[in-house]
């Protein structure tokens, strides 16, 4: 598998460099050092020297000593560019040995004195080589996060390249994850950075490598997706190594070539060439030879020892695995390790040597679980769709602007046409004003005729209008005492509907006043609340992280003892779980207020739900070393939410193991009954006084003040609050029994499934 060969060369060429460089003897540069009296920046610069001296030829114990030096007079010299140099080579010492630990605590401290000295370019290329290192060890959401941060860093310089390799290990960790569909876009977008330096630089063949890899692993669909039958997918991936293998001779790289020619190897051999896919990799192991990159070189032997597993060869295979196995373990290369072991475990077992198979098979499930688990799988979705949308933004920008500048001509356009538009409008405007004062003129003598006609008309209508008068005067009486009667009949009905129409509105209004006054009941409620929680978060959250500034202080400026170090860190773990637990129930509250909690209710054995609720609580049942009395009948199923009632029981049984005494018991007891299934919880701890208990089970109670547990454990009230809420919304009922110094009880009743 192509590796990250961008940075690891890089890294290489600077420290063979360094190995090349015509330093003093290691006797002349310590007598020089000791003879310079002055501590000012000749002296520093003679530090420097020796450091890298050492540095060069891998004697780390006095590296590190005369960094040390390099360290206390920068400080004091105020020359933090000098340390930030002088870290970042140390680092570099490290990495291209592959001992990443002590790479990536140098990296760690050069990025923060870059960081202090908003030194863009120093933070990127720290953030760019520990991506590669994360990448390496398959720590994939580390890798993704580190090459997010770089990118913009290296945009803003305007330095292409880097940004190129930030999309070269982005595409190389979905291509390792099998989501290929998500790989060549960054790929396609590295090709574009990097081809500016030429078609024969080292980035389009680390590029086209990939690209070759992407195509073997593609699924049928993604190649279909691309216009690439699935049957042509060997042919596109040996075109594009054979593309990418005359770059890595001409840049004089064997660990690249050695990539390319076990790739190359391995499509030979699927495709049923043995005789080639021998002469490849038999050229991968004398390649290997040339360069210390040891990852590269671990991958490779795998792949040569896959290949002869894949022809029943077990004995070869089994050879060159476990020679993988000492490069991979020496090194601390954790992914190279983890895939040698699943290897030697399948050899063994079509060897029919089962013992030997479990064994490295327990050894590749240990290092499986401890590089990826779902978390960081949902982390790594997280970031991807982060950078998906990066660069979506960008094509949006970019498509934008193409739209601004044909919306600009059509601007133009429509200027054009709406002048000619005008002028053709001036020119009908003079015909009809034309037309206007013909029309005019007529009307004129239309309508001096009228007005004769119309004198002549209004008198005779007003002859007519007088008789009309009379005999309407007539009608009018006659009607006026018929309408005078029918309003007095109409004035008593509309009494009567009014006087009913208030009476209803003034039962109505009653009626809006009792909700509005229920609604500024528990809107006052909800504010007293949020009082409650910002007061809880003030203070609890200010504790533990004064705790951890106090500790990361000591650790800086302390010389303390292994025994008091686990104690404090003891003591910072609570802190931290106890946060951890107060955050928890803070949002899934929150999201109760906001109605953000749907439950989907299923059918679920409570037996298991208990079981995996128990499961978090081994260390706190050990550590008051109580006993766990379980009465609980297996059969009983209950209708509910898995994640709220699993969140319900770990908060009742957290809070019975903190009222609890040492050597206490707990019981759990579930059955059924005539109204449907329950589950109690039962404590011999402090218990609760009985205002406290009427207010708990108060239906409108809220946030109830905690107390403090038998070992002065913390609370926070909102665990009560939750349990109630999350029964509610499970149409189950929740009750606190509870006598002062006798213990809690707690019963929840589900529905009948």
């Amino acid at each position: 598998m192509m590796r990250c060969f961008i940075r690891m060369v890089c890294i290489m060429v600077l420290c063979h460099a360094e190995v090349r460089a015509q330093y003093p003897s290691e006797g002349d540069l310590i007598i020089a050092l000791r003879k310079y009296p002055k501590a000012d920046s000749v002296k520093l610069k003679l530090y420097d020297q020796v450091f890298r001296y050492y540095g060069s030829r891998q004697q780390y114990d006095p590296m590190e000593l005369y960094l040390d030096s390099v360290r206390i007079l920068s400080a004091r010299l105020n020359l933090k560019n000098k340390l930030y140099d002088a870290l970042y080579r140390a680092a570099l010492f490290y990495h291209s040995k592959t001992r990443y630990s002590e790479a990536l605590a140098h990296y760690q401290e050069s990025y923060a004195i870059a960081d202090a000295s908003n030194n863009t370019y120093g933070m990127a290329r720290v953030l760019l080589n520990t991506g590669a290192i994360y990448m390496d060890s398959k720590d994939y959401v580390k890798a993704l996060e580190k090459n997010q941060q770089a990118i913009p860093m290296y945009e803003k310089l305007g330095m292409k390249r880097e940004v190129g390799s930030c999309y070269m290990n982005i595409a190389e960790v979905f291509t390792d994850l099998n989501q290929i569909d998500k790989a060549f876009p960054y790929l396609n977008l590295a090709l574009g950075l990097f081809i500016q330096n030429g078609p024969n630089s080292r980035g389009v063949g680390v590029v086209s490598e990939a690209m070759g890899v992407a195509f073997m692993k593609a699924k049928d669909q993604d190649l279909i997706n691309l216009g690439v039958l699935p049957s042509q997918r060997y042919n596109h991936a040996l075109e594009h190594f054979k593309k990418a293998l005359p770059i890595a001779f001409i840049e004089d790289d064997p660990a690249l070539a050695a990539s390319i020619n076990a790739n190359i190897g391995e499509v030979y051999g699927l495709l049923g060439d043995h005789t080639k896919a021998k002469q490849y990799f038999e050229t991968v192991m004398n390649l290997d030879q040339k360069h210390d990159y040891h990852v590269s070189s671990s991958k490779n032997k795998i792949r040569y020892a896959q290949y002869f597993f894949s022809q029943k060869n077990y004995t070869a295979g089994l050879q060159i695995a476990r020679a993988a196995v000492a490069i991979a373990d020496r090194y601390k290369i954790p992914g190279n390790l983890q895939n040698a072991y699943e290897l030697i475990s399948k050899i063994y077992e079509q060897s029919g040597n089962y013992d030997s198979a479990l064994l490295y098979y327990q050894q590749y499930v240990v290092i499986k679980d401890s590089l990826f688990n779902a978390e960081k799988e949902r982390e790594i979705t997280r970031k991807q769709l982060v950078l998906d949308f990066e660069v979506k933004e960008k094509e949006y920008r970019y498509n934008r602007q193409l739209l601004d500048n044909e919306l600009k001509q059509q601007v133009l356009l429509a200027a054009t046409q709406r002048d000619q538009l005008a002028l053709a409008k001036k020119e009908k405007d003079v015909q009809q004003l034309l037309f206007l004062q013909q029309r005019t003129k007529l009307q004129n003598e239309a309508g001096l005729q009228a007005a004769a006609f119309q004198q002549q008309k209004n008198k005779s209508d007003y002859d007519r209008a007088i008789a009309k008068k009379q005999i309407d005067n007539q009608q009018l009486e006659l009607r006026f005492n018929k309408y005078l009667n029918l309003f007095f009949l109409i004035s008593v009905i509309v009494l009567l509907i009014g006087g009913t129409i208030i009476f209803y509105s003034q039962r109505k209004a009653k009626k809006l006043n009792l909700i509005i006054s229920e609604q500024k009941n528990s809107l006052q409620e909800l504010l007293h609340v949020k009082d409650q929680l910002l007061g809880t978060i003030s203070h609890d959250m200010r504790t533990p992280i004064n705790s951890l500034i106090s500790f990361t202080h000591l650790l800086e400026n302390s010389q303390i003892s292994q025994e008091k170090l686990k104690v404090y860190a003891s003591q910072l773990k609570n802190t931290l779980g106890y946060t951890q637990g107060l955050m928890d129930n803070l949002l899934k509250w929150a999201s109760i207020q906001m109605k953000g909690f749907s439950p989907q209710l299923i059918q679920l054995h409570l037996n298991e739900v208990i079981q995996q609720a128990l499961s978090g609580f081994s260390d706190s049942i050990l550590q008051k070393q109580l006993k766990i009395q379980q009465d609980i009948d297996i059969d009983v199923d209950v209708l509910a939410d898995k994640e709220m009632l699993l969140c319900v029981i770990r908060n009742l049984i957290s809070n019975a193991i903190k009222f609890s005494y040492q050597n206490g018991t707990i019981r759990i007891h579930t059955a059924k009954d005539s109204r449907g299934s329950y589950l109690i919880i039962q404590d011999e701890g402090i218990g609760i006084p009985a205002d406290k208990l009427k207010y708990i089970n108060d239906p409108v109670a809220k946030v109830v003040n905690s107390s403090l547990g038998t070992s002065q454990e913390k609370g926070n009230g909102l665990g009560v609050l939750l349990c109630k809420s999350f029964v509610h919304l499970m149409k189950g009922s929740i009750h606190f029994n509870s006598s002062l110094g006798h213990g809690t009880s707690v019963r929840i009743d589900f529905e009948n499934c």
